[in-house]
């Protein structure tokens, strides 16, 4: 212990560790969140840590053990620390440890901002901890195999390569995903609604293979010089099967498509949040409980816009929730959980807009409207009837847009809703009105 506090007292570790905890402290407090898509739920909240801790903080982290691993060949007492009591790999798996416990004690402190910041806007307590533990396992992961590299490789020049390499290594991985590379040295950059958990088997699974290769690397390099202290040839055995086999199975393992491969699917909750006027009701994961109030401000702005107009979804229900069977039912995308009331209310009435009823239905394109398809003069005249902005496409959509929305109240109600059913028949709208 005591010669384990001296290596974290005395060695370059920290300084790297206490630049990424500064680094990391601003990235996760300059973010409003408003503008954010992690503030707000606890899994997307433990996904960004985790994130930022493995690309980031991982490769300075690695590089910063490849120096310090270097040091006894630079000050020209390798020879010595190979005759020394400790064998080689238990003095490189020192190192390691006393590197980890600064990336460690930074990791610790960036999880804390982080859940402090979700917890300032979500009413809910779920902190998802498996993530930061696949954090917590490549962190070990890198910071070893910088030790193994500046072990074999002690030079000045090539510490620094250590950390290129897992920074590249990853993105490398993100223009190629899917890999067997994506599976064993994952860093998950996805975004995940509160429909989404993390898969906790296949995290812990991931984190087995980081721990045993881990605990292997720092060791190779003494096996490889032949130090008069070699590693045991059956704990290098145990240690290599365990990582081949949770490695292998990892990579044997397929992706749940089209979800995540380390996420499933939330079980469905016995009563999700709702907020019903009688005409429009939109429903919410129970997670996300803290945007009733706005739910209910958005229902009566819909129901404020849209009337009695028949033949719009009238019912909303978050992405991932089972909604009725009911032809006025439409999924709700929430792409932040700080959403404002103003963007509630938008994507409300984006889902209002009634779909084909067949995947296979080709648009129907109408001369009127400048040979746009009509679903665009459709969402056009009902975001026109509400007030909400539309896309414009030029002097001959824009008239026949005035055809509708300047003919009288019934006689435009008539064709919205004569439309919206159309539409929902793969049929061309009705006639103008003239």
């Amino acid at each position: 212990m005591r010669v384990l506090l001296t290596e974290m007292r005395r060695g370059e570790a920290k300084w790297a560790a206490l630049l990424m905890g500064a680094v990391g402290v601003y990235y996760l407090l300059s973010g409003s969140p408003a503008d954010s898509d992690w503030i707000g739920w606890w899994t997307q909240t433990s996904l960004v840590v985790q994130l930022f801790a493995v690309i980031v903080m991982g490769s300075v982290m690695s590089a910063a053990a490849a120096w310090a691993a270097g040091r006894a060949f630079r000050h020209r007492t390798r020879d010595w620390a190979d005759a020394a009591p400790r064998g080689g790999w238990a003095q490189a798996l020192l190192l390691w440890l006393a590197v980890w416990l600064w990336a460690l004690f930074a990791y610790v402190v960036l999880i804390a901002v982080a859940f402090s910041r979700t917890a300032q806007v979500s009413e809910v307590s779920e902190p998802s901890w498996t993530p930061l533990l696949l954090g917590a396992g490549m962190l070990g992961l890198e910071i070893a195999a910088g030790i193994a590299i500046g072990s074999a490789l002690p030079s000045r020049v090539v510490a620094p390569f250590a950390g290129i390499f897992w920074y590249g290594l990853f993105v490398f991985v993100a223009f190629v995903p899917g890999t067997a590379l994506d599976k064993l040295f994952p860093a998950v950059d996805e975004f995940w609604g509160p429909e989404f958990t993390p898969n906790t088997a296949r995290m812990l699974l991931a984190v087995v293979w980081c721990a045993a290769l881990a605990l292997l690397l720092p060791g190779l390099p003494a096996l490889w010089r032949r130090a008069a202290l070699a590693p045991r040839p059956l704990a290098v055995g145990a240690l290599t099967a365990a990582a081949l086999l949770a490695g292998g199975t990892l990579t044997a393992l397929a992706a749940p498509a089209p979800d995540s491969y380390w996420a499933v699917r939330r079980a469905q909750p016995e009563r999700p949040v709702c907020a019903d006027s009688g005409r429009t009701e939109v429903c919410l994961w129970p997670q996300d409980r803290h945007l009733l109030p706005r739910a209910r401000a958005a229902v009566r702005a819909v129901d404020s816009g849209l009337g009695g107009l028949k033949g719009l979804n009238r019912s909303f229900y978050a992405s991932g929730l089972k909604r009725p069977a009911s032809p006025y039912g439409a999924e709700l995308s929430l792409m932040s959980p700080a959403v404002t009331e103003a963007d509630l209310v938008d994507s409300m009435f984006t889902a209002a807009l009634p779909q084909p009823d067949s995947p296979h239905c080709e648009p129907h394109l109408l001369k009127e409207a400048g040979g746009y398809p009509d679903t665009f003069l459709f969402e056009a005249v009902v975001r026109g009837r509400v007030g909400a902005p539309a896309e414009y496409y030029g002097e001959q959509f824009g008239s026949a847009l005035e055809r509708v929305a300047g003919a009288p109240r019934a006689r435009e109600d008539a064709w919205i809703e004569g439309a919206a059913d159309a539409i929902r028949a793969c049929r061309p709208v009705p006639e103008l009105p003239r």
